[in-house]
């Protein structure tokens, strides 16, 4: 039987996953449309829409609880059979990199080079111990080591774009707003690398590239979300000599 197979799936943050097929190119799908189908209402939970497998003949994802989703829905998608969203496409050698093509594009180069850095350097420059590392990549199995290392060199590049590097390490250990809202995950960014869920890091890094972006000073915040809680609260609150009237 001819047509694509499918040869890897790594899941993306809660609801998303990059699938490679065997022509070269790794799609990354919203599977958010799919789980709106009666049938498929189980991918709405994110522990088990983060689980997909590949099924013995490569022509379909299935998930514990029996949701399935085939090849030519993913290689059509947002059009195909059953729907599924196209948030990304990339040659397979660029895969689970989101932050790469805004980094290429910047208007010049961290270091004037984008290689990615080894895992010894990142190790120095994040503050990492190695047991750091091995539950980094722990967590985000079953993507691969390289793909990993890949993935956080280019989070460590994009931070460099936006501060100094001495700032870094600091800024990995405090409150992230993007963890806080997931309690799940922790408080701060390194919880999220040990957690699987470096997508909580370098999806607000990616916001912060575009044009238009918001200040980098929302990284820099102790606590954005709580400060914004109290200030709205502070705007609400009734002057003094008004309340209990």
């Amino acid at each position: 039987m001819n047509g694509p197979r499918i040869t890897e799936v790594l899941p993306e943050g809660e609801h998303a996953a990059w699938v490679t097929l065997d022509d070269g190119l790794t799609r990354l799908i919203d599977l958010r449309p799919l789980s709106r189908l009666p049938t498929h209402h189980a991918l709405r939970l994110p522990l088990l829409s983060r689980s997909p497998r590949i099924t013995d003949d490569a022509r379909h994802l299935y998930w514990p609880g029996g949701a399935h989703l085939d090849v030519v829905s993913i290689t059509h998608a947002p059009t195909g059979p059953l729907p599924v969203g196209l948030l990304g496409l990339s040659p397979s050698a660029q895969r689970y990199r989101p932050l790469a093509p805004l980094l290429r594009h910047q208007g010049i180069h961290v270091h004037s080079y984008l290689d990615v850095r080894p895992e010894q350097v990142l190790r120095e420059q994040l503050r990492l111990k190695p047991g750091d590392v091995k539950q980094f990549l722990h967590s985000h199995a079953p993507a691969a080591p390289e793909l990993c290392l890949a993935r956080l060199s280019d989070v460590y590049l994009a931070l460099q774009l936006l501060l100094p590097g001495d700032l870094i390490p600091a800024l990995l250990r405090r409150p992230w707003p993007a963890a806080i809202r997931h309690a799940a995950q922790g408080t701060t960014a390194l919880d999220c690398l040990w957690k699987g869920r470096i997508d909580l890091i370098d999806t607000p890094l990616t916001h912060l590239l575009l044009p238009d972006a918001p200040p980098v000073s929302v990284l820099l915040s102790s606590d954005a979300e709580a400060n914004g809680a109290a200030t709205t609260e502070q705007q609400q609150r009734p002057p003094e000599g008004q309340r209990d009237r």
